[in-house]
């Protein structure tokens, strides 16, 4: 029923920006049902309505070998659809997001005892706030409650429309996914508003000749949405509609803070780096655990874009994963990746200058033994392997034991001890990736 408020907080919008005077089923026949279904191909799947085109495959029907339907029998399936609203109860097949009366179906929900007030308008509603959905990997479509994001998604409709008529191995059905590469689009940094569509390319060939629409990642779309709209949270309803629907529900998606690792590395790093760089970065982001796990945290902040790969360096009971590092574009943008979002994790921009001076004085301690090097070595390496901070301070005795400026120990002794102890393997792999980096 999520999609009923979307659709009204939409109309409402799109009321005010346009001088209009929509009613739900009003803007349902004029503008949403001419544009989604009175073509052959449709935007959207119109599950068990009347709205749904015939059962017949992509293949065969942009291939000729079964013909579309007329234009006759289209006009006839949507008035079959707008008489079976005004004159029956809202379920599941005739309204986006609700429950079948059926109380044993895979897609039954929202059942109550309750007597709940036959609304027409909710039922318009729902189509509408269905057809602004963000379609993301996974097989996950958000709802974001923003009216400016709702008229940019809307925007994108017609041009949706365009793309279905002007490529006939186009599929349809995709509106979701569609707003979801369209509001990545449309909120890229080299978006043209002269001409909107520049450089878009959304369309991948797929085995059997058609055109499929790529599904663009959750990160992508959502760091988009954090860099053009300023708010702090923005709140996100995640579900799927299937031959078996999945509800995850009501998450806060924190946008300034899914926004901070990037701002990070273009302030450490430089911003011609990030604008290199940044493409790479954001297919990094976010791989560790996916988004449906990540809604298990209860909100989508930094946590959520922890990079693939990292954690396997994080000190454990069983030890240290030794960094090495090459001589590689790849590897390169990767681990200062891993760099930027540890230090987005530890919220302290300090500890990037703290944890670079160690590394560095970390080296000049073991350039500075002689033919003693092999066993400062060894005390660096037992130093870099502390699992805890207890340990890591221990271990720094033997280090200040052999030096006469210590100075600089007795300073990262002091943020070690003082930080939270959940902070510590973050701290830790931070120096070791930046002593590793400048070893090399």
């Amino acid at each position: 029923m999520y999609t009923t408020r979307i659709g009204r907080l939409f109309l409402k919008a799109y009321n005010d920006k346009f001088e209009k005077n929509y009613t739900a089923k009003g803007f349902f026949e004029k503008v949403f049902v001419p544009l989604f279904f009175d073509y052959p191909k449709y935007m959207m799947t119109a599950g068990n309505s009347p709205l749904e085109n015939p059962k017949l495959s992509w293949e065969d029907m942009i291939k000729g070998k079964k013909p579309f339907e007329t234009p006759e029998q289209r006009k006839e399936r949507i008035c079959k659809m707008i008489k079976k609203i005004e004159s029956e109860k809202a379920d599941a097949s005739i309204a986006i997001g609700y429950g079948v009366t059926d109380n044993t179906a895979a897609t039954t929900g929202q059942i109550t005892s309750m007597a709940l007030a036959d609304n027409k308008d909710d039922i318009y509603f729902s189509w509408i706030g269905a057809g602004l959905g963000i379609g993301v990997t996974g097989a996950l479509t958000i709802l974001f409650d923003n009216s400016q994001l709702l008229l940019d998604i809307f925007e994108g409709w017609k041009y949706y429309r365009s793309y279905l008529e002007k490529n006939p191995l186009m599929k349809g059905n995709q509106i979701n996914t569609w707003n979801g590469r369209w509001i990545e689009h449309r909120y890229s940094w080299d978006y043209e508003e002269s001409d909107p569509t520049a450089g878009f390319n959304p369309l991948e060939p797929t085995s059997n000749g058609l055109l499929n629409l790529l599904t663009v990642s959750w990160v992508d779309v959502v760091l988009k949405i954090a860099r053009k709209i300023p708010m702090d949270n923005m709140m996100g309803y995640l579900y799927n509609i299937g031959q078996t629907n999945t509800t995850i529900g009501f998450i806060p998606f924190k946008l300034q803070d899914i926004v901070r690792p990037n701002q990070l590395y273009e302030k450490v790093f430089g911003l011609p780096v990030f604008l290199k760089d940044r493409s790479r970065i954001s297919k990094l982001y976010g791989t560790a655990m996916g988004l449906r796990i990540a809604c298990q945290n209860g909100a989508i902040g930094i946590p959520a874009m922890e990079p693939k790969g990292l954690r396997a360096f994080f000190p454990t009971n069983k030890g240290v994963r030794k960094i090495a590092c090459k001589d590689d574009e790849e590897q390169r943008i990767t681990y200062k990746t891993y760099l930027i979002w540890i230090l987005a994790m530890l919220n302290n921009e300090k500890l990037w200058d703290i944890s670079c001076e160690f590394a560095k004085c970390l080296l000049n301690y073991e350039a500075g033994a002689g033919k003693a090097r092999k066993d400062r070595t060894n005390k660096v390496n037992q130093l870099l392997d502390s699992v805890t901070s207890k340990q890591f301070i221990q271990n720094l005795i033997p280090i200040i034991n052999d030096e006469q400026n210590i100075k600089e120990y007795e300073n990262i002794g002091r943020v070690v001890h003082e930080m939270p102890k959940d902070n510590f393997p973050y701290f830790n792999t931070l120096i070791r990736f930046q002593y590793a980096l400048l070893n090399k």
